[in-house]
């Protein structure tokens, strides 16, 4: 069959990692522009960095033990154990300089902006693989995402200033972030389906798809071949033939 029929393999970490930093990006935009700026800012300075260092260790802790009970140990190619501890000692670091870390929050914004772009770059090439017209809003919002994010980390920009700019930054990209995710799943989920129709139709028209249409060649009789018996006849006494040469 064609590569755009295989099967599609998702990974549930970054899943899940999409999924909260989109979430995050949409709440602190919208309590930014309803509640009181200082609060938001306060609370993000003191427990942002403890935050994020605990998701590092949790993700770390996730790929290590996956590794053992994936005995993925039997194939030399596969680096999760040392990912896992890469990120575990990256969560550790964070929080024991949380102090020192939170002075980076706002670059940290932009950053996390920059890899959730990628991540939409990465879902219009999958939809355009699977051939889904929806890979082109993909590529929009992933470019847009990257160009703003790139912008604002050049400024640089305090975010948790109550700014509208900023605000608007935040809710606009954890919106994208999630449609694009929608996107991607409504493009495999028909892409899965396109398949299925695919399969079938194909089983229903090969020559044997059931015991209806085996052809009749299969029980017609085996050609039947006769072949007369040549008898040698042997010379009786008292014949002539004892004397013929």
């Amino acid at each position: 069959m064609a590569n755009n029929t295989q099967e599609i393999k998702d990974s549930k970490a970054g899943l899940a990692a999409h999924i909260i930093g989109s979430l995050a990006f949409l709440a602190i935009g919208i309590c930014l522009l309803l509640l009181d700026t200082n609060m938001i800012a306060k609370i993000v300075y003191s427990f942002s960095v403890l935050t994020i260092g605990v998701l590092f260790i949790c993700f770390g802790a996730y790929y290590m033990i996956k590794y053992f009970f994936n005995h993925e140990f039997a194939r030399i190619t596969h680096y999760g154990f040392t990912m896992g501890v890469i990120l575990v000692i990256i969560g550790a670091v964070v929080i024991f300089k949380a102090d020192t870390i939170s002075g980076f929050i706002d670059a940290g914004v932009c950053l996390i902006g920059v890899v959730l772009g990628a991540v939409m770059l990465q879902q219009s090439f999958a939809l355009f693989h699977i051939q889904r017209g929806t890979w082109f809003l993909s590529l929009l919002f992933g470019l847009a995402a990257i160009g703003a994010s790139i912008y604002f980390l050049l400024q640089p920009y305090k975010f948790f200033e109550g700014d509208l700019l900023g605000c608007i930054y935040l809710i606009a990209m954890g919106a994208v972030s999630l449609f694009s995710l929608l996107l991607m799943v409504i493009g495999l989920n028909d892409h899965k389906k396109d398949s299925d129709r695919r399969y079938r139709r194909n089983v229903e028209d090969s020559p044997i798809s059931g015991n209806d249409n085996v052809d009749d060649y299969i029980f017609e009789d085996e050609p039947v071949v006769l072949s007369k018996e040549t008898v040698k006849e042997e010379p009786q006494p008292g014949d002539d033939a004892l004397f013929e040469e």
